[in-house]
């Protein structure tokens, strides 16, 4: 445990660790393509470095030991000594997973034990041992007699961690499930590659042999090599100068003092629309010198407080880069688990996104990215059977399109079968049989983010057991955000997720029906149709609105609100999940920039309104949902 006179050291440790230990793993990744790159191999040591360093000053004795070992691995490769192997890679990534963990558990208030098979682990690697995986599975089968499990003995990885998981989590022996993940990442050594191996080293080692006798280097060439010493030496002392002047530049500050602001600036917004509300009232009865001074001091104060208002909006941004980066690791585990090849792709890392967004989308990436390697991307074999090159693509981009942010995920994989969709509808009750004929090749594409839907035919260690696709549903959906999927078939799916720039200041339409105020956000608006230019029809029973040779579904608010008939004055039609959707108002009052804030605890989450802001004239308005309002709508013809 951290004692209480060194947690803030603590936090300020966490927070430059977990930087290191990411900016670690990238540079791993990269060194598997790029094994001799000699800054990549620098960079990682002096991360390995920072971070002992840094565990060492707090005592931290299992973090220490682990990254001491890690770094005398990066140092024997640092100077030629030793190679790096897949092997190597796959230990030292244990040694950053351990870090990570280590941290979480000192975070909170737990104590961490040494590591010792970790540290054995690192140690065989410095002397150029290697772990057949026979050897793992022996180990593994000692433990599973040790914890009453011998009648697991001998069967397949996924059928073990099925039987584990179905254990309470303080039952499950955590000896086990760490030995299941080395024996995953384990490559298996045969006794013929292992001597092929150790023959071809012979031979290079008597090849360098004679050259070197062949070749001695002479007084000049010694001098030109010592002096290029000198200069890498310098190189290095430069870039790490350069960082520590980049670092000290970076002020961190507390994120609850980021949401103060935030809510500060809010309240100033609204105080300023029922400031320029006022003004204009008086303005129009009131003509004077002072009214024409009033006009311009206002139209400064709306200036500077929609600068300020950008301002600190920027300040919870952050590029979607601290996100994208801890896939690459996530592609290179699970395709190997899977034996898989896949190269991951991505692009516009610099985009940049609300920070409370992107916390929550590491999760739902990881399930798409998930799919798109178990389900998607063939094996090599099958790939290189259908004309395609050996090794599958993902790819993940983020970009900026009008006051949105597009985060999107492609693979050029088998695509997702509409039969097999179908099918699993059917089966698990989800839709029934004649209104499964009527739907779109879209709408049964969207049948996947329905809460335990899945398409494989045996749960796998890594999809398959119905559960993800909603979660990844839910959450853009929370942050009122869309998604969207396209898939063809034997050539890849894409989905498509966006998010509004930012979630605590939107602009709004203000909406009258049947006399109540309501505000609907502008970003999901495509048009607005009078009332009396609109034509309605009806269709299977339903109302819909018939617009340019489309038939777009109708939705009378007033009534699905329950507050009565209104008049239809005007049709917003909107873009809700993956479809149009009309939606009938009384009358329009204009746009607005409205701060939203919860319902709170009393009314908790109701559905189809997400929240609430007071107007320019000091009223409280209820914030539409759309989603959850289609979601009621649909919900109320099923019924």
């Amino acid at each position: 445990m951290i004692p209480d006179e060194m947690k803030e050291i603590f936090e300020e440790f966490a927070v430059e660790a977990r930087e290191q230990l990411e900016s670690l793993e990238n540079d791993m990744l990269e060194l598997e393509k790029d094994p001799e790159n000699e800054e990549l191999l620098n960079r990682a040591f002096r991360s390995m470095h920072t971070i002992k360093g840094g565990a060492g000053f707090l005592g931290l004795n299992p973090i220490v030991e682990v990254a001491h070992k890690a770094e005398d691995l990066l140092g024997l490769m640092r100077s030629g000594e030793l190679k790096l192997t897949p092997e190597i890679n796959d230990v030292i990534f244990r040694a950053i997973d351990f870090i990570k963990g280590a941290i979480n558990r000192y975070e909170e208030g737990e104590d961490v034990e040494m590591p010792e098979d970790l540290i054995n682990d690192l140690i065989s690697a410095k002397e150029g041992k290697t772990v057949s995986k026979e050897d793992e599975k022996q180990k593994l089968d000692d433990l599973l007699d040790k914890h009453g499990l011998s009648h697991l003995k001998g069967k397949p990885i996924e059928e073990i961690l099925e039987e584990l998981i179905l254990l309470p989590p303080d039952k499950r022996p955590e000896e086990v499930i760490k030995e299941l993940d080395k024996l995953i990442s384990v490559q298996p050594v045969s006794k013929e590659e292992a001597e092929k191996k150790d023959i071809e080293a012979s031979q290079r080692m008597m090849e360098e042999v004679k050259v070197e006798e062949d070749k001695k280097p002479s007084v000049e060439e010694e001098k030109k090599e010592e002096e290029r010493k000198i200069e890498k030496k310098e190189k290095e002392e430069k870039a790490e100068k350069v960082q520590e002047q980049q670092v000290e530049k970076v002020l961190r500050i507390d994120v609850k003092k980021i949401e103060d602001l935030m809510n500060l600036v809010g309240e100033l917004v609204l105080d300023r629309n029922r400031l320029l509300r006022i003004a204009s009232n008086l303005i129009q009865e009131h003509q004077s010198k002072y009214t024409d001074e009033l006009e311009a001091v206002l139209s400064s104060i709306d200036r500077i407080v929609g600068d300020l208002q950008i301002a600190v909006m920027k300040t919870r941004m952050q590029p979607v880069k601290r996100l994208f980066q801890k896939f690459p690791r996530v592609v290179r585990d699970i395709s190997k688990m899977l034996g898989k090849e896949v190269e991951l792709v991505m692009e516009g890392e610099d985009t940049e996104l609300d920070k409370s967004i992107l916390e929550k989308l590491e999760e739902p990436l990881i399930h798409i990215i998930r799919n798109s390697i178990d389900h998607g991307i063939e094996p090599p074999e099958e790939r290189v059977r259908l004309g395609k090159p050996r090794k599958g693509v993902i790819k993940l981009k983020a970009y900026y399109q009008g006051d949105r942010i597009f985060i999107v995920v492609e693979d050029d994989g088998r695509g997702i079968d509409i039969e097999k969709v179908k099918q699993k509808a059917l089966e698990r009750g989800i839709v029934s049989e004649d209104k499964l004929e009527k739907m779109s090749e879209k709408e049964l594409l969207f049948l996947i983010f329905n809460p335990g839907f899945s398409t494989a035919e045996k749960v796998s260690e890594v999809s398959g057991r119905g559960v993800g696709m909603d979660v990844v549903a839910n959450t853009v959906s929370s942050f009122r955000g869309t998604i969207d999927v396209e898939s063809q078939r034997g050539k890849g799916t894409k989905i498509t997720m966006s998010f509004p720039l930012t979630i605590g200041i939107i602009r709004s339409i203000m909406v009258k029906i049947k006399d109540r105020i309501f505000a609907i956000p502008i970003y999901s608006v495509l048009e607005i149709l009078p009332g009396e230019s609109t034509e309605i029809t009806t269709v299977s029973g339903r109302e819909v609105l018939i617009v340019r040779d489309m038939t777009i579904p109708l939705i009378n608010l007033s009534e699905l609100l329950g507050i009565g008939d209104s008049e239809i004055g005007y049709a917003i039609v909107a873009w809700v999940g993956n479809q149009r959707v009309a939606f009938t108002v009384e009358d329009l009052l204009g746009d607005e920039e409205i701060v939203v804030k919860p319902l709170g605890k009393l009314f908790g989450d109701i559905e189809g309104i997400s929240g609430a802001t007071i107007t320019g004239d000091g009223k409280v308005v209820l914030i539409l949902d759309l989603d959850g309002l289609l979601k009621r709508e649909i919900r109320s013809i099923n019924v």
